[in-house]
């Protein structure tokens, strides 16, 4: 190897030294030679004691989700059984799973159960009932009344009541006559 020249700055001093490649003995030396007070002696220790900790709680949390990742996992069969069951929302096919695992039973099997199949009838009814129920605030139409309708409720003696359906009676008298 040739001679090479290297510059080292000593961080104390701030003087720029050149050294031989041969040297490097010597600035192994004056590093080690560097004394830490003990207040940077307990800080390396804590951070030291720190890292470990951090290390070891990742490795904790690394094998936790690998633990839920491997139970969510269904079989052929089990999807298929939802398919067939026409599970649509996430709601009641966490009650499914949560159910299945609960018993230790297949996904098929905890189909079948009377406890699921009363949950999702009710969810079902929860949700057809939500549907039905009306939340705008807007007005409701009073709807168009067909002319039969009109013809007949006249004859029965029952006008109607808004200006429009009654010139629309007259209308409809006069075209028959």
């Amino acid at each position: 190897m040739e001679n090479e020249e290297l510059e080292v700055i000593d961080s104390t001093t701030d003087e720029t030294e050149t050294i031989d490649s041969q040297n490097d003995e010597e600035v192994v030396e004056v590093e080690e030679k560097e004394e830490y007070t003990e207040r940077e002696k307990q800080l390396y220790a804590r951070l030291k004691k720190a890292e470990a900790e951090l290390k070891e709680k990742k490795d904790v949390k690394v094998e936790k989700t690998v633990a839920t990742k491997s139970d969510t996992k269904l079989s052929i069969f089990d999807q298929k059984a939802i398919f067939n069951a026409n599970i649509d929302t996430q709601e009641d096919l966490d009650e499914i799973l949560d159910y299945a695992s609960r018993k230790n039973i297949s996904v098929a099997e905890a189909l079948k159960s009377t406890v699921i199949k009363a949950t999702l009838a009710e969810n079902a009814e929860i949700r057809n009932s939500a549907l039905a129920v009306n939340t705008g605030t807007g007005r409701r139409s009073g709807g168009t009344v067909s002319n039969e309708r009109l013809l007949a409720d006249a004859q029965n003696g029952k006008m109607p009541e808004s200006a429009e359906d009654i010139a629309k009676l007259a209308r409809i008298r006069l075209g028959k006559k």
